[in-house]
């Protein structure tokens, strides 16, 4: 709406009037310019018209006998007269007329068409005439350059428009929302670069939506380009999302590769319409050893060596070796029913074995694999008084799919054998105690037919079975980091058809976590997970309750019973422990630990007289406190201190300390 030219109309006898033409087009930066120009014009052609029209000392002398508007069809006269002081019976005064223009002009109305002022006098005064031209109305929007925003949704915002005269205050009220609706998406480099209107009403606005050109990587010595680009979503050629991009960086931070990251987005060099995004890491060191050992009383002696390198060849494959032997273990053997205390005894050459690797961009695509195998005999952590012999091997694809959802495939074949410890056990033995609990409870009439009942199912307790399991299961990650999350949330289903020669069972399970932050360095994590199973379920595969990953408060297997289906919820409040960082001790402790505060609820379904005959309860539920610490060449370690609220065995409420590695959930 630029000023091409400027005619000024002097017109009868007494008084004079003008007419001040606009025409052409262009942005809306150069409409304001251009109405600033305009509006100078007029403002000078008016003191100059109503100096000639009326004499020197009418000013001031003659009132204003009424203010008409004229020309308009579509704008109100009354929105128009609400910016005019001039009202009848005041002074003429020409100055305030040309500020009662100047606001007239203001509204934005009346860019394409001169205003007209003409005063008349008339027997009791000045008839003071202003004669608008209204902008041609809108007829229609077209939007240019959009991509992440539907043509649909942006309209949205200029359809209050629609029909009324072209208005270049409205208009550009109606790009600041265009900007700020891009921007809260994340599109924070979109921004609106033209605006033309044509004669006809249509209106066309242009959209830089702030496209990549290239991404640059710098700073890493170890870690290959693709690692880092395949963990950003961000492609080039598309529009760069800072919401996006700041998760994609969180999720690899959490990888633990790096110390830090940083990142800047820059003009592009060969193309000034789209930019570059360069990501700067400071690598860290990702590889670690260990070696540990020691003799025990009872156990003989022992000795551990691990080994593993979350970035294995700098291109994010993850190594891991870990072994434990021992001629014997330190092993809780207790009676669950008496629970006289802990029993520990030379179980025999004992091992654990573990080896893994992790594939995450299988043959250069965006599938992982992991391969596990293990071997362990060691005192079993499921079954009373038994030692557990476990061999297996399994391997897991990963491919990520829309909206933040993942499949998974595993497959898993592993062989358990249990071997009944009972009879060296120092206290009374489980098959003795299974007894005597059926006689109490009164499963059984008499001494024979409880006998009859314990050695059926400490039979079951025992089997064990060579299986292979097919594992699928789908899921949704958000979080915003897969370790210590503040924000987002997570959704596992899974189904796993075991095969076995003696039989097969079915598992099923449906897991979801969300996370939200209540503040500086303060998350609210809440989890509900639940299971059940289809088959002769053997008792070492079974859902259980307690422990350190399970219902804290209680032992992980003597104190609450197992089943074929399980249900548990947990609540954690997570905080950082606010130290001032006067010290690199203090300072550590800030970035390194947080403190806990939780509270567990479980209950297990479908094995009623076997965990009744055990003097298990079915249902847990327990409070806590604790520490998150995470440790270099370790990652996250779990101390928890849990107080039982319901009572365990025999009417027991012992507070348990158990550790961990990872998150619970």
């Amino acid at each position: 709406m630029a000023c091409s030219f400027v005619v000024l109309k002097l017109t009868g006898s007494h008084l004079s009037s003008f007419d001040l033409f606009i025409s052409g087009k262009t942005n809306l930066k150069q409409a304001k310019a251009g109405r600033r120009t305009g509006l100078l014009l007029i403002l000078l052609a008016v003191h100059s018209s109503l100096a000639l029209a009326l004499p020197a000392q009418a000013e001031g002398q003659y009132l204003v006998d009424e203010v008409r508007i004229e020309g308009n069809r579509l704008i109100p006269t009354e929105d128009i007269t609400s910016v005019v002081k001039t009202r009848k019976g005041d002074k003429f005064d020409r100055d305030q007329v040309m500020e009662d223009l100047k606001a007239i002009n203001g509204l934005g109305h009346f860019d394409d068409q001169s205003l007209q002022v003409n005063p008349e006098l008339t027997g009791s005064g000045i008839l003071l005439k202003i004669r608008v031209q209204e902008n041609a109305p809108i007829t229609q929007f077209s939007i240019k350059g959009n991509q992440a925003i539907s043509t649909e949704e942006i309209s949205k915002l200029f359809n209050d428009q629609l029909g009324k005269p072209q208005n270049i205050n409205a208009l550009s009220a109606a790009i600041e929302k265009v900007e700020q609706a891009y921007h809260e998406k994340g599109f924070v480099l979109a921004k609106v670069t033209g605006v033309k209107d044509d004669p006809d009403g249509s209106v066309e606005l242009e959209i830089s939506e702030g496209s990549l050109d290239s991404i640059e990587i710098g700073g890493n010595k170890k870690t290959k380009d693709f690692i880092i680009k395949n963990a950003i979503k961000l492609k080039p050629g598309e529009v760069y999302n800072e919401k996006q991009l700041t998760a994609d960086l969180r999720k690899l931070y959490g990888n633990g590769y790096f110390q830090d990251i940083r990142r800047s987005v820059v003009p592009s060099a060969t193309n000034p319409d789209k930019y570059t995004l360069k990501i700067e890491v400071d690598e860290k060191r990702t590889a670690s050893v260990g070696v540990g050992g020691g003799v025990d009383s009872v156990a003989g002696p022992f000795g551990s060596m691990s080994f593993s390198d979350g970035n294995f060849r700098g291109r994010g494959q993850v190594i891991s070796l870990s072994s434990q032997i021992g001629s014997g273990t330190l092993n809780s053997m207790s009676n669950s029913i008496n629970n006289a205390g802990t029993t520990f005894m030379p179980t025999g050459r004992t091992y654990n074995l573990e080896a893994s690797f992790i594939e995450p961009n299988l043959k250069g695509t965006n599938t992982s694999m992991a391969v596990t195998g293990f071997g362990r005999n060691m005192g079993s952590m499921f079954i009373d008084q038994a030692m557990q012999r476990t061999l297996g091997a399994s391997v897991v694809f990963s491919k990520p799919l829309k909206g933040a959802w993942s499949a998974n495939l595993g497959l898993i074949g592993e062989q358990t054998t249990l071997r009944n410890m009972a009879n060296i056990a120092e206290n009374q033995s489980i098959l003795t105690s299974m007894t005597s609990r059926a006689l109490e409870t009164g499963l059984a009439a008499n001494s024979l037919q409880a006998g009859q009942l314990a050695e059926q199912y400490r039979n079951n307790q025992l089997k064990g079975g060579a299986y292979l399991t097919v594992n699928p299961s789908i899921t949704r990650d958000t979080r915003d980091s897969a370790i210590d999350a503040s924000k987002g949330s997570f959704i596992k289903l899974s189904a796993s058809p075991s095969a076995g020669f003696s039989g097969g069972f079915l598992k099923a399970g449906a897991s979801a976590s969300t996370y939200k932050s209540l503040g500086k360095g303060v998350t609210l994590a809440l989890n509900a997970q639940g299971g059940t199973s289809v088959g002769g379920l053997p008792q070492f595969a079974q859902y259980r309750l307690g422990g350190w990953n399970g219902v804290r408060g209680y032992r992980a297997f003597s104190d609450l019973g197992t089943g074929a289906g399980m249900l548990m919820a947990t609540a954690e409040v997570r905080s950082k422990i606010p130290l001032p960082e006067t010290n690199a001790v203090f300072r550590a402790v800030k970035k390194n630990v947080k403190a806990v505060a939780f509270a567990d609820f479980g209950q297990v379904m479908g094995n009623g007289i076997t965990n009744s005959l055990l003097s298990r309860n079915s249902m847990g539920a327990s409070v806590g406190l604790g520490l998150r610490v995470n440790m270099p060449m370790v990652g996250l370690v779990r101390i928890d201190y849990g107080l039982p609220i319901i009572s365990s065995v025999l009417g027991r409420n012992v507070p348990r300390l158990t550790i961990g590695f990872g998150e619970k959930f």
